[in-house]
């Protein structure tokens, strides 16, 4: 068994017991939950490392978005699918066909997933004849993808028990959560120990079912929280990462405050130390060598220092490459750059080589083809290197990418192929703003989701992204739809699509124009009278005539109209934002200003994840109020609102803000 990590001891040992409780055929599901850098991944590692020659551990990562949108979240059951999957893999080609008759080719129709599981059951063409026909009994099947999923889990880990680690959890799809549902209370009769890592954070912004299912007692009782390290913790970290090293007390109490306790930035520390030459040949450190260093806690000393020193030319592969998302492929960027797979491979294994921001995981299946996958080694290079292109070339970077899947999409015949490529067409076309594609694509989705047991993800779709979508590049060149809190979308049933637009625009027009009772009395009465509005709709409305009665002056008629909505269940991200954007506001004509701010700070958060549009309204509100109170700090929101409307050709906006 290794070493416990440092500082982590307690958790280490917790997971221990569950993992003995495991082998005695009793299984669970654990919940390692930590903010960034905290060791949620390091946890993951040293389990899999500890148990990987006693035990049958499986590891899978629920991806993060490309750009904006959240391509885990429509692929259901994503990470069930990858598990499964990796089993194949693992095992020999006769175990692969029996576990094919067991589990059930049913479940290649219900999971929309197209690596070594589906093509070791092609292979046997007999068995796949035999399962793929469409009885009723397979019609039966497909209907409850949920229950088939659980079903196959449970068959499994009572023929090959096994423990599934599962990393970025909270970027997990709903019907994932609800698989976990529904064995959590039967997991400690079955051999399937999960282990799975949560940002809270990113849980309760983005994945409300899965905050519902941490807040299950039996789910609660297992969780693992990752709180900061202590001093020793550190400075055991510290010897580690220098083990040669002679670290003076000073330099670990500098650490200590600048790390806030968090392992990653300690490691970071250290490399930081090593790679700048602070650490002399005799193994001393300078005790003084952080004061003419002026890092913060939030900085990555290493890894920035490695990005600037890379060359022009492995940059930009390192861009194409954070393009296609945060793990990557020979196969794809080969075609990116316009050159054969064998010379890429060689080109991604010297930049592996010399500068260590990623690292090769070997032969997966992606986009129907096996091929040489890698991986960013840490979210600082991901992050930094898909923001490194300007506007118009991250572009094009995604429209080129976009065309190269949708040739593989016109060469499969394979359904459940087509709707694992319509999810990444459509992530990257949102980024390229080729709308047409989009629609299309979640199309397919959509359809492939409600013919496969998914009918709450087609309805999501449907209802929720394709509108949002759709508002996000629908915006007037006068700005008029971005100014407005209104313009949080457009989501609307098919028979009010056009008069709710209608509605929305000439409300937002009247406020832009100082019209407020005008626009308040249509809002009013369009609230009144358009029958079957949806839940989105009527938030809009209300944050439009909560916005003219704010005004008005009519401080208490605005509170009233927003709390109508506020404290409704289930309400989308989209509409949280723009609430939380018209209670800023509220806030400020009430002179409660550090309330004001809160708000719209709590919105800013929130429309990091939504489309420009949200983003643009909410930096515009915060610089209106930054402005008002005269904050010297008002510059950098305003140089970022400037770039955005920029890059979204929004000149009468610029133009209405003074920016």
């Amino acid at each position: 068994m290794s070493t416990p990590l440092y500082g982590r001891e307690q958790v280490c040992q917790a997971l221990s017991r569950h993992v003995d409780a495991w082998r005695g055929g009793k299984g669970g599901l654990v919940i390692v939950a930590a903010e960034p850098g905290r060791g949620k991944s390091a946890t993951l590692t040293w389990l899999e490392e500890t148990y990987r020659d006693s035990a049958t551990v499986i590891r899978v990562d629920c991806h993060p978005p490309i750009g904006t949108l959240n391509t885990t979240a429509i692929r259901p059951l994503q990470p069930f699918g990858l598990a499964i999957d990796r089993l194949f893999v693992q095992s020999s080609q006769q175990a692969r066909k029996r576990l094919a008759l067991n589990v059930g080719m049913s479940l290649l129709s219900s999971l929309p997933i197209a690596g070594d599981l589906f093509y070791a059951a092609k292979a046997i063409s007999q068995d796949v004849r035999e399962y793929k026909r469409e009885t009723a009994v397979l019609q039966e099947k497909k209907a409850n993808a949920v229950q088939e999923c659980a079903s196959t889990l449970r068959t499994i880990a009572e023929k090959t028990p096994f423990i599934l680690l599962v990393d970025d959890g909270h970027w997990s799809d709903p019907q994932s959560v609800e698989v976990l549902s529904t064995l959590v209370q039967e997991l400690d009769q079955i051999p399937l120990l999960i282990v799975w890592t949560v940002e809270r954070e990113i849980s309760q912004q983005s994945n409300l079912p899965l905050e519902t299912l941490m807040r299950n007692d039996v789910v609660r009782g297992g969780m693992q929280d990752l709180p900061a390290v202590s001093r020793d913790a550190v400075a055991s970290i510290m010897h580690d990462a220098l083990p040669t090293a002679s670290i003076p007390e000073a330099i670990i109490d500098a650490v200590v405050q600048r790390s806030g306790g968090n392992p990653g930035i300690v490691v970071e520390y250290a490399r930081f130390l090593e790679a700048a030459g602070h650490v002399a040949s005799d193994g001393t450190i300078d005790a003084s060598v952080f004061d003419s260093i002026k890092l913060r806690a939030s900085d990555h000393p290493t890894t920035d220092m490695l990005v600037s020193d890379i060359s022009e030319d492995d940059a930009i592969v390192l861009s194409l490459c954070a393009a296609e998302g945060r793990e990557f492929t020979a196969f794809l960027q080969a075609a990116l750059n316009n050159t054969d797979v064998l010379s890429m491979i060689r080109t991604l294994r010297r930049i592996e080589r010399t500068t260590g921001v990623i690292r090769s995981v070997g032969m997966r299946t992606r986009f129907g083809v096996k091929t040489t996958t890698y991986e960013f080694t840490d979210a600082f290079p991901y992050t930094f290197f898909v923001h490194r292109p300007e506007y118009e070339e991250r572009k094009d970077i995604h429209q080129r990418i976009a065309q190269i899947l949708q040739r593989e999409y016109a060469a499969t015949p394979h359904e459940e192929l087509r709707a694992q490529l319509a999810v990444d067409i459509a992530a990257h076309s949102v980024e390229a703003e080729d709308t047409q594609m989009v629609e299309r694509m979640l199309g397919v989705v959509a359809e492939h989701a409600g013919s496969s047991g998914a009918p709450e993800l087609a309805s999501y779709i449907n209802t929720t992204m394709l509108p949002t979508l759709r508002g996000a590049v629908d915006v007037d060149d006068d700005g008029a739809s971005a100014t407005s809190e209104s313009s949080a979308g457009t989501a609307v049933g098919e028979g009010t699509a056009q008069t709710f637009d209608h509605v929305v625009r000439t409300c937002t027009n009247a406020l832009v124009q100082g019209r407020s009772a005008q626009a308040r009395s249509t809002a009013v009465e369009a609230l009144e009278s358009m029958i079957g509005m949806s839940r989105h709709e009527r938030i809009v409305l209300s944050c439009l005539i909560a916005r003219a009665d704010i005004d008005m002056g009519r401080l208490d008629d605005a509170q009233a109209a927003l709390n109508t909505v506020s404290s409704l269940p289930d309400v989308q991200l989209v509409d949280v934002c723009l609430i939380r954007n018209v209670e800023g506001i509220l806030s400020h004509a009430r002179g409660d200003h550090g309330t004001a701010l809160q708000q719209l700070r709590d919105a800013a958060r929130l429309a990091e994840n939504l489309p420009a549009q949200s983003r643009i309204m909410t930096l515009g509100n915060i610089v209106l109020h930054m402005r008002s109170q005269n904050d010297p700090s008002v510059g950098r929101y305003e140089t970022l609102l400037r770039n955005l409307i920029t890059a979204h050709g929004l000149p009468g906006l610029r133009a209405d803000l003074d920016l």
